[in-house]
């Protein structure tokens, strides 16, 4: 069996807001094995973000949040800590890349000297060692004419060279896990295969964990070992990676599927949409939360939460689905 690196268990978190507490994640729980890239996919509003942001723990959670459960690293739960001892842990153990590179980095600090600066938090390195294991990581991401690049502000990048900085500032500390957000967001479709082969190539040569958020089905198919579908806040499907291509269970899932453009075979005459949109938090539905969306649903489906079952690794939170389990399996 695979070493557990990452294991999260019913996370909850809640916002409060001036409508009142708003519930983003509802009791997710997964793992991340040792090595593996972990894929988490859904539409946007579906608590991918959230997810991860409450790992790290960068809410407020004296005025603004609420985080529940457990988020096991190595057997300590990371929830527990102090705040003070969080900021070991970040940057440390685990770290992570932003959708948004322009946003997330420093606009008046050199790219070097941001390195520099998670380097001598982190690590008993002096400023003379620091820059060099900067100027190291800025060559491992493969930014050309880096020992220039090294003085330059974010503003004076490119886009991917953005994302590349963010990258080697993530990566600066030899993390365990590295939590990736949508990390090709924004980026033209040449930098984005760019920056996934430059994670899966970290992931191959230094071990390290990966936890990839993303909309782009074809990139998980590629990628990742292992899928997690969120929808509103919830685990809706879990499987690894070919049984969830060759055999999606739930609906929602499924949906997902059948948008992929085919560039094989007879071509439909337009895309499949799943009909309706993600709801807001203030008006989740009673009973199965894609219910309203599902044309398989049911007047059970609608007045009943289905629980997240499954046979072996293929698991689904759908009534319709429960039959096809051990066929799955």
């Amino acid at each position: 069996m695979s070493e557990k690196i990452l294991e999260v268990r019913n996370l909850t978190t809640s916002f409060r807001t001036e409508r009142g507490v708003m519930k983003a994640v509802d009791g997710v729980s997964f793992h991340t094995n040792k090595g593996e890239i972990l894929g988490i996919v859904g539409e946007s509003g579906c608590g991918k973000s959230v997810t991860s942001q409450s790992i790290m723990r960068l809410y407020d959670e004296k005025y603004l949040a609420r985080i529940t459960g457990e988020v096991l690293v190595e057997g300590n739960d990371i929830l527990k800590l102090s705040m003070k001892d969080m900021q070991g842990i970040r940057g440390n153990t685990i770290s992570m890349v932003f959708q948004d590179a322009l946003s997330s980095l420093n606009p008046v600090m050199k790219i070097g000297d941001q390195i520099i600066e998670t380097l001598r938090i982190h690590t008993s390195l002096n400023k003379k060692q620091a820059k060099e294991r900067a100027l190291e990581m800025l060559r491992l991401v493969g930014i050309p004419g880096y020992e220039e690049r090294i003085d330059q502000y974010p503003h004076e990048l490119s886009g991917g060279m953005r994302q590349r900085v963010m990258i080697a500032i993530a990566l600066s500390c030899n993390p365990k896990i590295l939590i990736a957000d949508e990390p090709t967001t924004a980026l033209d479709v040449t930098i984005q295969a760019q920056i996934m082969d430059l994670i899966v190539e970290l992931n191959q040569k230094i071990g390290m964990s990966v936890m990839l958020i993303t909309h782009d089905l074809a990139v998980v198919a590629e990628t990742c070992s292992r899928v997690i579908v969120m929808y509103l806040g919830q685990i809706v499907e879990e499987a690894d990676v070919e049984d969830i291509f060759s055999n999606p269970l739930h609906p929602y899932t499924r949906g997902m599927m059948d948008s992929i453009p085919q560039l094989e075979g007879e071509k439909r005459e337009r895309l499949h949409v799943i009909k309706g949109i993600v709801p807001l938090l203030s008006q989740i539905p009673t009973g199965c939360r894609f219910a309203p969306r599902c044309p398989y649903a049911d007047e059970s489906c609608r007045q009943n939460m289905p629980e997240l079952r499954g046979e072996g690794t293929h698991k689904v939170r759908c009534f319709k689905a429960e039959g096809n389990l051990t066929e799955a399996g």
